[in-house]
């Protein structure tokens, strides 16, 4: 049981994908497994861990694992980017409580992780999600600018703190986009429980803060590897992602990265 997306819906979305570095799918994720997710992230969050570490849950044998590769998840990313495969990279999820008035600053992923080559996240809402919530808002075409920017750390509500690696001359200074955004097209969605972002690792993005005094946000990520990643540990920080089976220049293919989806 997963969603209601055929093959020929997703195909549809490609043009749109590859111009703008991220499309909304609707309905992708079926009440089924919407329930599955919200219960596994109330027990995730009774760990009490900081919000952005928690990730990785796929690892663990439970609910997050069984929708990785239980669910077409793996399949609907491969329809999208016409790829043969789908590698799972990492899970992560996110949730913006009553009142979490701060925005996550501006960002890129891939510059965090190991991996050179297309990666795809895909951002499943499992509460309605709007601009009074927390709604994402991503830079259209951003993807393309062929720019790297610098990875940093964030605060517990993920504002900015301070650069990592900042000497480090592959990346990209990073703009101020909140005081620029007049120069560039951002779109964002309102999303129903069950619609899912897909968005390249490249394209500029960040998510509005939690306003209201009622209404959660709670959305869970997976982040997949498509045909042509590699693997390369001196691009990105994140060092619980490196595997020591790999060396740099390997094809993105390992046990720690199972193979999702193969045609």
């Amino acid at each position: 049981m997963t969603g209601y997306i055929l093959e020929k819906d997703v195909r549809n979305l490609r043009q749109e994908y590859s111009q703008n570095g991220v499309v909304v799918i609707r309905n992708a994720v079926s009440p089924y497994w919407i329930e599955i997710l919200r219960d596994a992230i109330e027990t995730q969050l009774k760990k009490n861990k900081r919000y952005f570490d928690n990730r990785n849950m796929r690892m663990q044998t439970g609910s997050f694992n069984d929708f990785c590769h239980n669910s077409e998840i793996g399949r609907i990313v491969a329809d999208l980017v016409n790829s043969k495969t789908s590698r799972l990279v990492f899970d992560q999820m996110f949730v913006k409580e009553v009142g979490t008035k701060t925005r996550t600053g501006w960002h890129t992923d891939q510059p965090y992780w190991p991996i050179i080559g297309p990666v795809i996240t895909t951002w499943i809402a499992l509460d309605c999600v709007d601009e009074r919530n927390g709604a994402l808002e991503f830079i259209t075409g951003s993807h393309r600018w062929g720019k790297k920017y610098h990875p940093f750390l964030t605060d517990q509500l993920g504002a900015f703190v301070e650069y990592i690696k900042p000497d480090d001359l592959q990346y990209d200074e990073m703009p101020d986009f909140e005081a620029e955004r007049d120069k560039h097209e951002i779109k964002s969605w309102s999303l129903q429980p069950g619609d899912m972002l897909a968005f390249d690792g490249f394209i500029v993005h960040s998510a509005k803060g939690n306003e209201t005094s009622t209404r959660r946000r709670r959305g869970y990520a997976v982040r997949f590897a498509t045909d042509g990643a590699t693997y390369d540990p001196t691009q990105g920080v994140a060092k619980w992602l490196e595997d020591e089976n790999l060396k740099s220049g390997d094809a993105f293919e390992s046990t720690k990265f199972p193979l999702i989806f193969s045609r």
